[in-house]
């Protein structure tokens, strides 16, 4: 049932080995919460999540911790668990972090398996060509989803690459709720950033893709911040 659930709510997403049942519902939850389908504000009841993943309320608590540790949902006696909003402010503040990290991704960052990496980055590269005959915000993010996973993948040390997806995950729902507005200039952007990392990957170099990675998060930030004050 929970194998199940994970791949129809999951689809086009690549998941991580699994971990056992705290792993894949955290990380079904959590991409729930980004793409806004538990929007702001939404209570998240134990009861109803254990019944729906057949699990006891054991492991649905520790996947509420998790979350909450990485500022999605915030628990509150008397009321319960609900999912947090994020305000422009602090999504600026958390890009703005994002910034400075991305430039050390390239020191302690190394590439694996080359041809796999680059295999991966051509089939989003595709995926992101079919984006501007098809209109999908889901698929843009989930793109984008597989990328951060891919760069992350990257990063040896594991307190800079714990930050770094808790941060993109942070800032990912306030750029989702926003990028329909922005639909072309977003995939055009998206298709240059794959094929800057593309040619990053294909010289070995992580410096210089730890940089496009800070470029992008720049150009991203100032389309938001554009696009808010008007």
């Amino acid at each position: 049932m929970l194998e199940e659930k994970l791949n129809s709510d999951t689809a086009g997403i690549r998941l991580a080995p699994a971990r056992g049942q705290v792993a894949d519902i955290h990380r079904l939850v959590r991409e729930r919460i980004c793409l806004l389908r538990y929007p702001p504000g939404t209570l998240l009841s134990e009861k109803e999540l254990a019944a729906e993943f057949e699990v006891s309320r054991t492991p649905i608590r520790q996947v509420l911790q998790r979350l909450e540790y990485e500022g999605l949902v915030e628990t509150r006696n008397g009321i319960g668990t609900r999912v947090t909003g994020v305000d422009i402010e602090e999504f600026r503040d958390i890009y703005a972090l994002r910034l400075r990290l991305s430039e050390l991704v390239g020191d302690f960052a190394a590439s694996g398996e080359r041809a796999l990496e680059l295999r991966r980055v051509d089939g989003l590269i595709d995926r992101a060509r079919r984006l501007a005959s098809s209109r999908n915000p889901e698929e843009f993010w989930m793109i984008n989803h597989e990328l951060h996973f891919l760069v992350n993948g990257l990063i040896q040390n594991s307190a800079l690459r714990d930050i770094h997806d808790k941060l993109y995950f942070r800032a990912s729902r306030v750029w989702y709720s926003l990028v329909d507005r922005l639909w072309d200039e977003e995939v055009a952007y998206l298709r240059q950033e794959l094929a800057e990392i593309r040619r990053a990957l294909l010289a070995g170099d992580m410096r210089a893709l730890g940089f496009v990675q800070r470029n992008y998060i720049s150009f991203g930030l100032s389309r938001i911040t554009r696009l808010s004050e008007a």
